[in-house]
């Protein structure tokens, strides 16, 4: 029996979800991005400095990410390197807007697929916030409360109620969050003040110490609220980190170097085993695609739309490395680096009594994305220990010249790692490539009907609700998708 979510709510984009459901479970599936925006082609016959613009809105909701990559990108294409402080303030910015899109992911995003909100009704305490909002679930009605896909929700008020708490109070800290980045990036969102060769701030002491006023008001609240509700939830469903496993094959381009100990190091893991990273390695097949055009490297590639396409059924181009699909995300930067591995395989031992292999789970990603926050927020505070206010943060670049060669940018996302690639010939652009985590994720099945990584975590998913399919929601959502990103 095939049943279909189209589209798929409380992510960014338009998804589309089928899935063959066969004695109770997920037989296969296919997932389908349904919107074309060609962003890249958007981009050729421009100037270079006008990519870090145009492909932040590739996406409402991580768009600093897209103009940091696109900076490195076009800091190589220039041949410029950013000063010590111009680099630590890209590295702020960037683990800023990941540490709160994580908290936006979990409390947003995921956290109603698991907590029976309705159980606010019976509150009985004093805090004003809460009291506000029973008032308005009563009055109201509001669908979330009260007409909820199908489910095994928490009920008991002892349980719900303090997630509910945590997920009003995540409000304030996304609009903190947003703060910090507009102090550094000049705008929240899309950062104004991110150029090639490091960032256009004034950096101040005053600046400095607002921004780690509020990192520190985010990492209270990631210790003592997100990570404790993501463990919470968690052991409320155990069953979980058997199922969405999908592949053991991750990708990690490393990042968060600029302090001088990097965070995370580059890497590859096919079937559970590391490897060494080589980024020539990465193809974008389009055997399943609504695209004409040959499996070649992002640097070769040349693909055309091509809506109806027989065998089609996306708009996700299906990138495989050494014809392998990859998994990205928080979970494939923390498992490739030795140190954040070992530190996340002992709190998952602590904590639940599970391994690396349960750690390929939906509640596997909910809790490294959990997890890494803390690390982010820890690695901004190193970051912002180390601005001199009396050095400079920006090398300037000329947006006239007439630059000719090609950038390559390797760097992070909330959702898993990005690349932007771009060839520019007499200061105009004639190629720009944008291979970003959710293509990586949801891309559809490859010339060899390999499914790809959401696709084969689905296999096997427990269907008890078919009416809404909350399991399956509960699956896809672990990797926090971004179809908007991955149509580009």
């Amino acid at each position: 029996m095939v049943k279909r979510i189209s589209p798929l709510t409380r992510i960014e984009g338009h998804l589309k979800v089928e899935v063959d459901v066969e004695n109770g479970k997920v037989k296969s599936a296919r997932v389908s991005g349904e919107m074309y925006r060609g962003f890249e082609n958007l981009l050729i016959g421009r100037r270079p400095l006008d990519a870090q613009r145009i492909t932040q809105r590739v996406c409402g909701v991580c768009h600093e990410v897209h103009g940091i990559a696109s900076s490195k990108a076009l800091a190589d294409l220039y041949k410029i390197e950013p000063p010590p402080n111009g680099k630590l303030l890209k590295d702020i910015i960037l683990a800023l807007h990941m540490s709160i899109d994580h908290i936006l992911h979990f409390f947003t995003l995921a956290l109603p697929d698991y907590v029976d909100f309705s159980a606010l009704s019976v509150y009985r305490g004093k805090d004003p916030k809460l009291n506000r909002l029973k008032e308005w679930v009563v009055s109201r009605r509001p669908w979330l409360y009260t007409k909820k896909v199908p489910g095994n929700y928490i009920e008991d008020p002892q349980t719900a109620i303090p997630l509910v708490a945590a997920y009003i109070e995540a409000f304030d800290k996304l609009s903190l969050g947003a703060s910090a980045l507009a102090t550094l990036g000049g705008k929240a969102p899309f950062a104004h003040n991110v150029f090639p060769g490091g960032v256009s701030v004034e950096l101040t002491m005053d600046r400095i110490m607002k921004v780690s006023n509020i990192v520190d008001q985010l990492l209270y609240f990631v210790k003592t609220k997100y990570i404790p509700s993501a463990v919470e939830v968690a052991k409320r469903y155990r069953e979980y980190f058997y199922i969405g496993h999908g592949y053991m094959n991750l990708l990690s381009y490393g990042g968060f170097e600029a302090t001088g100990t990097p965070l995370y190091t580059p890497g590859i893991m096919i079937n559970g085993k590391l490897y060494p990273l080589d980024v020539d390695q990465i193809v974008e097949d389009v055997s399943h695609s609504y695209y004409d055009g040959e499996a070649e490297s992002f640097r070769k590639e040349e693909t055309r739309p091509h809506y109806g396409k027989k065998g089609a059924y996306s708009w996700i181009k299906a990138p495989r490395y050494k014809g392998h699909p990859m998994e990205t995300g928080p979970i494939s930067r923390i498992l490739v680096t030795p140190s954040t591995r070992e530190s996340f395989l002992s709190f998952l031992k602590r904590e639940f009594g599970v391994g690396i292999k349960e750690a390929f789970s939906t509640n596997g990603r909910n809790l490294a994305r959990a997890f890494e926050a803390k690390l982010l927020l820890e690695y901004v505070n190193k970051a912002l220990s180390k601005l001199n206010p009396k050095e400079s943060t920006i090398v300037t670049v000329n947006p006239e010249a007439n630059v000719t060669g090609t950038g390559l940018g390797l760097s992070n996302a909330a959702r898993g790692e990005l690349l932007h690639y771009i060839e520019a010939e007499n200061g105009r652009i004639t190629k720009y490539q944008m291979v970003v985590p959710s293509t990586w994720n949801f891309s559809p099945r490859d010339y060899k009907g390999q499914p790809g990584p959401v696709e084969k975590a689905l296999e096997g998913t427990p269907v008890r609700f078919a009416e809404g399919l909350i399991e399956v929601g509960r699956v896809i959502r672990s990797y926090d998708p971004c179809t908007a990103c991955s149509i580009h």
